[in-house]
């Protein structure tokens, strides 16, 4: 009896671990899809065929109290001068990964970094920093996690003259 229950527990515990590494390794995936979207969005790479390796064809994007697909975000940021932004940089803190078996959901802090010319005094450049409370919706498409929904908060923006 003593010798079953010393398998019960052992495979008990080798169970465990097969459980952890598995979902270590998809929480690992999911930041990686939020990782390579935010740096195949980034004005050094704008625009990027390669974007579409990170979301999907009916992806959506809640920002500034509006809902964008991706066309309809190229549109604004098109509008917004983004192609000409000299750089941006994007820092996640506080991820929180929730699995199922074929999605993911990422909630977290996102700090973002751009640099562009002033549009009052183009002969200058500004820093823009903001920090923004954010929520994607990934799920499993041909085999990899891609990003269905980003939700995005804007919590504060800094403008900065650049000398």
């Amino acid at each position: 009896m003593k010798i079953v229950w010393a398998a019960v527990l052992l495979m008990s515990s080798l169970l465990a671990n097969i459980v952890s590494a598995d979902t270590e390794r998809d929480e690992a995936e999911a930041i990686a899809t939020l990782e390579g979207f935010f740096s195949a969005f980034s004005v050094e790479r704008y625009p990027n065929p390669d974007i579409h390796n990170w979301i999907t064809d009916d992806f959506l994007i809640f920002e500034m109290g509006e809902a964008f697909s991706w066309s309809d975000f190229e549109g604004f940021l098109e509008n917004a001068g983004y192609r000409n932004w000299i750089s941006t940089d994007w820092e996640f803190s506080d991820l929180r990964v929730s699995l199922t078996d074929s999605a993911a959901h990422i909630s977290y802090v996102n700090e973002g970094e751009f640099v562009y010319l002033d549009p009052g005094d183009p002969d200058h450049k500004v820093l823009e920093k903001n920090r923004w409370l954010e929520s994607v919706y990934l799920v499993e498409e041909g085999g990899r996690l891609k990003i269905k929904f980003l939700q995005s908060d804007n919590v504060t923006r800094e403008i900065t003259p650049l000398p």
